[in-house]
């Protein structure tokens, strides 16, 4: 450390890393709980996956009156090959709506065919037309979001990334450490609740729709922490996005269910799609949903014929629209039509042509472990929104994500500001030496002279990822690259340079602070998938094709010492919540 201004004491009653809408939901309940509350942002604060999103929103809102929240609670079930946390998803389905509420009463629009009727859409695997939407897609969440943190005053702090939760010699969480790219200095905040609700790890991946900050930094942290992991092994990746040119590649396109009739009815067709023979491959897959189907086989499908040569010349297939839609497609999606018109062209944009589309890694489907109040093993440490595992299984339905991060955000931040209240203040001493060597270890690497530069490691972590445990996974080829990993843990990493000088928003240096968590992230991915052997939802294996009945089962991940230990339990069943006081009440305004 070059002096004692580049490290910076503060204190919180809850510190929460991550500004997308599960982190803005939880620091909204947790300082309407009284906590003080600081809200970590890796970039920008509006720079997030939430931002990105098309704001499709799953709920029962009354407007459909064959849906019901059992029919809800049966699809997320049954679209995550039945291994989900059934109570995590009981909870999804029963407080969607009252959070689809709260955002109404924040200022977001949801589209209406009247005064008091919502307008509905389907989603890919779902049974019934249940999905809320807003023109203002994910734009329109992050901003009324912001205003209900900036009415209330809550701190956001722009371009700080959370690098360890420090926890004390009591076993509780006692802060974490933080570093200001802003300034470039770093930053402990003595806290004794800490909230992950970083997002997810797409950017694994080769191909990803997510944003570039999303290298599973929290989900890394937690693990280090002490806490432990479930369902790490399914990446769902959206079956369609574009394909060219470079600069839009894997930007999402959602799912062919909204490009043909079955946006507006179960019964009817999606657009369809077909190799580069013409031919309608889905339906070997899935012949009665067909290009309705959920996301994972969707996606597998379209991997396959790619691999097989029956793709586009750019690595793709076409999707065939019906033009019949767009008025409704480009009410309800302009920026998804504005993002065709660019990269492919007005035919398209119209639906009047084929459109080439690549499956494209999207949502990290497990995570943190936690209970129903978003809490991990660790005392003091919680994580909600994509960061958080249990509640989607083995696949996740089209349109759930944005409940997900508003019903376990909130419950997240409730928990946390609970904590803090019955703990109090951290000793004043506790975990800060611990920070200070961490922080300095990490500095390291700006006084090296040779080494590989981070963005060219960070690529060779993503190329593996892509070619071996994406969508088509085999034993032999995760055991190489889980070599591989071994090898740039133990060669590279140690000798990696950033060439930076400076410390203020050096873009490289945060790349060699990510690298350290893809790599734990990404090894916990390959363990988890090579002791589940077999095929479910997202988690295909050519060695293992078949579903199997006895891995009706999750897998958890944690760490000893420097190792990665995987086991194997039974899938949590439906129980009774686990009720805090007064939240019966809680629950129902």
């Amino acid at each position: 450390m070059r002096d004692s201004n580049d490290f910076i004491l503060e204190s919180a009653d809850v510190l929460i890393a991550g500004s997308g809408a599960a982190g803005m939901r939880a620091a909204i309940a947790a300082h309407d709980a009284g906590a003080k509350v600081v809200l970590l942002a890796k970039g920008p604060r509006r720079a997030n996956h939430t931002r990105m999103s098309g704001g499709r929103y799953n709920a029962v809102s009354g407007a459909n009156a064959q849906d019901s929240v059992e029919a809800f609670y049966r699809d997320t079930v049954d679209s995550g090959m039945g291994i989900n946390d059934h109570e995590l998803a009981r909870i999804l389905a029963d407080e969607a709506m009252q959070r689809a509420y709260d955002l109404e009463s924040y200022g977001l629009a949801w589209d209406r065919t009247e005064a008091r009727k919502y307008y509905l859409s389907m989603t890919g695997g779902g049974t019934f037309v249940r999905t809320l939407g807003s023109i203002d897609e994910g734009i329109g969440i992050t901003e009324v979001m912001l205003h209900q943190l900036h009415a209330r005053s809550v701190p956001i702090r722009d371009f700080h990334m959370l690098v360890d939760v420090v926890v004390g010699r009591d076993g509780r969480v006692a802060g974490a450490l933080a570093l200001d790219l802003s300034r470039g200095v770093w930053r402990y905040y003595r806290c004794p609740s800490v909230i992950i609700a970083t997002g997810g790890t797409s950017q694994l991946y080769e191909t990803s729709s997510g944003p570039a900050i999303n290298t599973g930094d929290g989900i890394a942290i937690a693990l280090r922490a002490g806490a432990e992991l479930v369902d790490i092994e399914f990446m769902q990746f959206i079956p369609i996005s574009f394909v060219s040119p470079p600069s839009a590649r894997g930007y999402t396109l959602t799912e062919p269910a909204h490009y043909g009739m079955r946006h507006f009815d179960p019964q009817a067709e999606a657009a369809h799609l077909v190799n580069n023979k013409g031919e309608r491959f889905v339906l070997a897959h899935d012949p009665v949903r067909k290009e309705g189907s959920t996301r994972d086989v969707l996606a597998r499908a379209i991997m396959i014929e790619i691999l097989a040569g029956r793709g586009t010349p750019e690595g793709g297939v076409l999707m065939l629209p019906d033009k019949a839609v767009f008025e409704a497609f480009l009410k309800e999606r302009p920026t998804y039509v504005k993002r065709l018109l660019e990269n492919y062209g007005e035919a398209q944009a119209r639906l009047e042509a084929p459109i080439a589309v690549t499956p494209s890694a999207l949502y990290t489907l497990g995570g943190v472990r936690i209970d129903p109040w978003c809490r991990s093993r660790v005392p003091g440490l919680y994580a909600a929104g994509e960061a958080a595992g249990g509640v989607h299984g083995a696949n996740r339905l089209g349109g759930s994500s944005m409940p997900d991060i508003q019903v376990f955000g909130r419950r997240a931040g409730m928990a946390a500001a609970e904590e803090a209240k019955a703990r109090g203040p951290v000793a004043a001493a506790d975990g800060v030496s611990e920070a200070r060597a961490r922080a300095a270890a990490l500095e390291a690497c700006m006084q090296r002279s040779g080494g590989m530069r981070p963005v060219e490691v960070k690529k060779r972590v993503q190329k593996l990822m892509w070619d071996h445990v994406g969508l088509v996974r085999s034993g032999p080829k995760m055991e190489q690259t889980l070599r591989a990993f071994g090898d740039i843990r133990s060669q590279v990493l140690p000798a990696i340079k950033v060439t930076g000088a400076s410390r203020i928003l050096n873009r490289e240096w945060m790349e060699y602070l990510e690298l350290e968590n893809m790599l734990d992230i990404a090894e916990a991915m390959v363990a988890s998938s090579l002791l589940r052997k077999e095929t479910r939802g997202a988690h295909y294996r050519t060695d293992y094709p078949e579903l199997d009945p006895h891995w009706t089962a999750n897998v958890w991940v944690r760490r000893e010492g420097a190792a990665t230990k995987v086991e194997r339990h039974a899938a949590a069943r439906p129980g009774a919540a686990d009720m805090q006081p007064n939240e019966q009440k809680a629950t129902a305004q």
